[in-house]
């Protein structure tokens, strides 16, 4: 499994998403990261490993650096996490309109500053990959659609018809997180303050893009991420409250939201 995103200023996001990935069993985890970053954060976990890509600017990734990536679509890789903390910089954009272009093939979830450029990408739909998983909450969900995003039950019917439109599953983040492909529709109306906390929604993509990794098709593996990582949160509330918990402690959570599941079939 591949994750492209970091920068100096978010450092930390693609750990976070590679550490729950590999909680949720996704075996060998690569984080494609500026150089700069690479060298910064490469021996704070030694489960994950880093490919550097090259640099516009300290902790910014070059355009041309999507070609680097190219040795990445192969049989080894089963999928693809964009956009963790990948922040905006010059070339930005054009660098994640080319890495999409490139992964045609490969399933994607695509999340965060990911999301972002491509709200700034004229005609962006057309460059989704075939299996392709977005995860915005509703501030970038509006940036992507033009539009603010409604409440109540018409905010279901907004993440229906942009997955429609858009030929992706969506997942619209929120205390009620939305799981659609436009014509399969799971909710997720369990609230938790503890799932609020920065980070949380790079640990959800990471475990979305493990399951993704692992065999399941796209809506499913959006459905199981949403519910293993709410169910996290939900143990890590009960045992510690509803503040006070981190993205890494939701993280270290995943495995026994997971075992619940195992232990109830």
């Amino acid at each position: 499994m591949l994750i492209v995103g970091g920068s100096l200023r978010y450092p930390g996001a693609t750990l976070i998403a590679s550490r729950a990935a590999l909680r949720c069993g996704a075996g060998v985890v690569t984080v494609a990261t500026a150089r700069s970053v690479a060298e910064a954060i490469a021996g704070d976990d030694p489960n994950v490993t880093f490919f550097p890509l090259a640099e516009a600017q300290p902790g910014i990734v070059a355009t041309g650096a999507a070609a680097q990536l190219s040795s990445f679509a192969t049989d080894k890789t089963r999928a693809l996490l964009i956009g963790p903390g990948l922040a905006h910089g010059a070339g930005t954009d054009d660098f994640v309109a080319a890495v999409l272009r490139n992964a045609r093939a490969l399933a994607t979830v695509i999340d965060a500053d990911g999301l972002n450029a491509l709200a700034r990408t004229e005609a962006w739909a057309e460059l989704l990959p075939a299996k392709t998983i977005l995860t915005p909450h509703d501030g970038e969900a509006a940036r992507l659609a033009g539009r603010v995003v409604p409440a109540g039950a018409a905010r279901v019917s907004f993440a229906e018809r942009h997955a429609r439109e858009w030929h992706a599953v969506v997942t619209l983040k929120g205390a009620v997180t939305i799981v659609t492909d436009g014509k399969k529709t799971y909710v997720h109306d369990l609230p938790n303050p503890t799932l609020g906390v920065g980070g949380s929604g790079d640990a959800l993509g990471g475990a979305i893009a493990a399951f993704v990794a692992r065999g399941l098709a796209p809506i499913a593996a959006a459905a199981v991420g949403v519910w293993v990582h709410g169910r996290a949160g939900a143990l890590l509330a009960g045992e510690i409250g509803e503040s006070g918990a981190l993205a890494t402690d939701i993280v270290d959570a995943l495995p026994r939201a997971l075992r619940e599941i195992v232990e109830t079939r």
